[in-house]
């Protein structure tokens, strides 16, 4: 049997494609994508997830393996998949950003933890809000929704399609999204310690004499943990709308933009 290099490249390309866009989106992928997984669990889970596409894709694009054109396409897949996993990433940075705009109204803005996700120091009450966005978004089966769509990306959007303005539009779109979710989130706790702020600055006017600053931080300290509370009761059904608009998103992002 003769094996001609036409049919070689084809067979290259029904793995290398595949494997190029899964490696961007694992790359960024909450969970999978964090600091703390290593490379090479992810190189390898991005092999096996490549391994049961490959039959997905009907007529993958001759192109030879060592034309400029090949690698161009290689970068279009994996910076494809990069802004995938990124658009679910975000989705986790609203939570971040409830539990720091209310860690900061607290006066726990010292106290912060490492996130290994991203490399930086987030507020200890963040940190709370990410574990259970994470906890969340295994028990809501998030993470097949996702690999969901990462499969089903390879049929709506095929490999030799090149890149639109309308998905880089809805990713910006979507950074906005993610600013104004979680502000409207965190605006209970917020308006709570602004109103208990502004009670400690009458008390202060009203008896200068008294320590306001030893008695505000334990008071605030309390109150704020109350309305974390208040804020954590009614978590489950936010997250389950937030998470609804997310992949609303991301199905736009597979169509190009259009919502």
């Amino acid at each position: 049997m003769i094996i001609s290099f036409a049919e070689i490249t084809q067979w290259l390309g029904l793995f290398w494609w595949p494997f190029m866009r899964i490696s961007g989106v694992f790359m960024f992928a909450p969970i999978v994508g964090d600091g703390s997984v290593p490379v090479k669990v992810r190189l390898s889970l991005a092999v096996v997830m490549a391994m049961l596409v490959a039959p997905l894709i009907t007529s993958p694009p001759a192109i030879d393996p060592f034309s400029l054109q090949a690698i161009v396409l290689s970068f279009t897949q994996l910076l494809w998949g990069l802004f995938f996993g990124f658009l679910f990433q975000i989705f986790f940075t609203v939570f971040t950003t409830i539990g720091q705009t209310i860690s900061v109204q607290m006066g726990l803005a010292m106290a912060v933890m490492n996130d290994p996700a991203n490399g930086i120091s987030v507020a200890i009450v963040g940190r709370l809000f990410l574990f259970a966005c994470t906890l969340l978004f295994l028990a809501f089966d998030g993470h097949l929704a996702m690999l969901a769509l990462m499969v089903e990306s390879f049929t709506v959007w095929p490999i030799e399609q090149g890149f639109s303005l309308g998905s880089l539009h809805l990713i910006i779109n979507m950074m906005v999204w993610m600013f104004a979710s979680a502000f409207a989130v965190a605006i209970p706790a917020i308006a709570a310690m602004l109103i208990t702020n502004a009670s400690f600055g009458f008390m202060n006017k009203a008896a200068p004499s008294l320590n306001i600053f030893a008695l505000g931080f334990p008071m605030t300290m309390v109150l704020g943990l109350f309305a974390l509370l208040l804020s954590f009761s009614g978590i489950g059904g936010i997250y389950f709308d937030v998470l609804m608009e997310a992949i609303k998103f991301a199905r736009g992002y597979m169509t190009g933009g259009a919502l």
